[in-house]
């Protein structure tokens, strides 16, 4: 359906246009504050942009006659940092094109960055901004000073230092219901913007619309060096753990698969969602178990898992569970990472996970300029101990502004990282130790030792590189493949048929993480025709 004109059905005057850069619909923050700017009386448009590059904007035509015709009070654009380029760019075209509309930057890279951003922004809201932008709205239509607003900065209002941010919100209840489709949203297809309705929203969602992604509490028991959690935490100081109430969770799953029958899973993203009371987490199990009854996805860490804990949420419908190693070095976790969970630490909760035959998969982080040959052999040994079958995800470090390793860099190493502006942090370098690390979540224990073994005895020579490139294709064409099978059947009790229904909707994601273990530009152009084919733009 193409964008409505003046006076077509669906078409009303509005107050705000959101825009969101990420490439898919997993906008958890932005759809957010949508719903906050609905319930309280305002027309708001949430517009997907998904993909975008700069600097080739030459789709951009359409952009500006929806802000055109829309003419809304102003344009907010909510990024991560290694969106800060299109939206640089992005800006710079609607200025360009003539449109004099306030344009409004949120989200985490303004809130680390905020002197940056306004280099190119009119305003930039810092910090958790559904209050905010209501407050920031109101006085733009009043015509009134919003240079008061706690949590915005005019980029006329000079020098950022000692900005506030917007208050945290006490009571998460207050927070309107996000949503599976938002109301009042488009996309930008090809050279069209399109009303965003199901059957769109299935093509470009994450694994095909069938999860509903969804935070019960915001916070983290940790503050890990490399994560923009322990900025925020030094932000506002305090590392309080805000949760929303039982009934709320549940009236607001309850309405969701209600309007959407078709949801398989409900994704749970809090950064760990059992660091909660015991009654709060048996509450939560009685009624979902009894009222929502739908398998449900979960992240954690170690340090709070228990075997009593996990039955009572497998009894409820859990049916994955995402668990931190990132490293294997004790010395890595606590002398850099600054994590309160040890390696032990996180076998004992593996241990825990696989007894109570719940899906997993956990994270490793690389490319840490800080870690040593040695600490990386002590994740390839922790990774051979962790009972299967799991699945790994590898993550590529990336250094934030704000954080204390991304300082410790600065002052230790008289580097300031940059990357962080363009990483993808999926992408990590294709070193020998590595490649051992990947595939020593799917090789035989035996053979993973068999490798260490000829690392420690040639190092990175033909001798060894042979061995393990001969053990990468075993692994990348016959047992990653066979894992990833394995514990998605899992997930869904070992039923091969419930298993075979819901494959399609992992394959894109999957298939795009399994294909980044290889080189070159074929791989690019195998990754440009899945995403195109998925969006139905082949």
């Amino acid at each position: 359906m193409p964008l409505p004109g003046k006076g077509q059905t669906g078409f009303t005057p509005t107050d705000a246009v959101l825009i969101s850069l990420q490439v898919d619909l997993d906008t958890i923050g932005l759809k957010s504050l949508h719903a906050a700017l609905l319930e309280a009386g305002f027309s708001s448009k949430l517009l997907y942009l998904p993909g975008l590059q700069p600097p080739d904007l030459s789709v951009m035509d359409p952009v500006a006659a929806f802000l055109r015709r829309t003419r809304p009070q102003f344009i907010g654009i909510s990024l991560m940092s290694h969106e800060y380029t299109a939206a640089v760019s992005l800006t710079g075209y609607i200025r360009r094109a003539g449109i004099d509309i306030p344009i409004v930057w949120g989200g985490i890279h303004p809130t680390i960055v905020p002197e940056m951003c306004l280099d190119h922004a009119d305003y930039i809201c810092v910090g958790e901004g559904e209050a905010a932008v209501v407050e920031f709205l109101t006085a733009l239509k009043q015509g009134r000073d919003t240079n008061a607003i706690v949590g915005f900065r005019s980029k006329h209002q000079g020098p950022v230092t000692g900005i506030r941010p917007a208050p945290l919100i006490g009571d998460l209840d207050r927070l309107p219901y996000i949503g599976h489709i938002p109301r009042d949203s488009f996309i930008l297809r090809g050279n069209r913007i399109i009303c965003l309705n199901k059957s769109i929203f299935k093509s470009y969602a994450r694994w095909k619309g069938t999860v509903y992604s969804f935070m019960a509490s915001r916070g983290c028991p940790f503050s890990c060096s490399y994560c923009c959690n322990e900025y925020l935490s030094r932000m506002y100081e305090t590392r309080t753990i805000r949760r929303r109430s039982v009934a709320s969770i549940i009236n607001e799953l309850e309405t969701a698969v209600r309007q959407n029958p078709d949801i398989v899973y409900i994704n749970f993203q809090d950064d760990c969602f059992l660091a909660c009371p015991d009654d709060y987490l048996a509450a939560f199990c009685r009624a979902y178990q009894a009222r929502i009854r739908r398998p449900f996805i979960v992240r954690c860490i170690p340090s709070f898992v228990s075997e009593d804990r996990l039955k009572q949420l497998k009894a409820a419908g859990l049916s994955w569970i995402s668990m931190g190693l990132q490293s294997g070095s004790d010395h890595v976790l606590t002398d850099i990472y600054h994590r309160r969970s040890l390696a032990k630490d996180f076998l004992k909760a593996a241990t825990l996970i696989r007894k109570v035959n719940v899906a997993a998969y956990y994270d490793v982080i690389l490319d840490n300029p800080f870690e040593t040959d040695v600490d990386r052999l002590d994740t390839v040994a922790v990774l051979a101990a962790v009972p299967r079958p799991f699945f790994l995800q590898l993550f590529s470090l990336v250094l934030f502004p704000g954080t204390s390793l991304y300082s410790r860099m600065l002052n230790e190493r008289g580097q300031c990282p940059t990357e962080y502006l363009v990483k993808n942090y999926h992408d990590y370098q294709k070193t020998d130790l590595n490649r051992l690390i990947r595939i020593s979540g799917y090789l035989p224990v035996t053979m993973v030792r068999y490798l260490t073994a000829a690392y420690a005895r040639y190092g990175s020579t033909p001798a060894f590189r042979l061995r393990l490139r001969l053990a990468g294709l075993i692994s990348a064409f016959w047992l990653e493949p066979l894992t990833y099978f394995r514990v998605v059947k899992k997930s869904r009790q070992e039923n091969i048929v419930r298993t075979l229904q819901v494959l399609p909707a992992f394959l894109r994601i999957g298939i795009s993480r399994y294909i980044k273990q290889f080189e070159g530009p074929t791989v690019r152009r195998i990754e440009r025709l899945i995403r195109d084919h998925s969006t139905g733009e082949s």
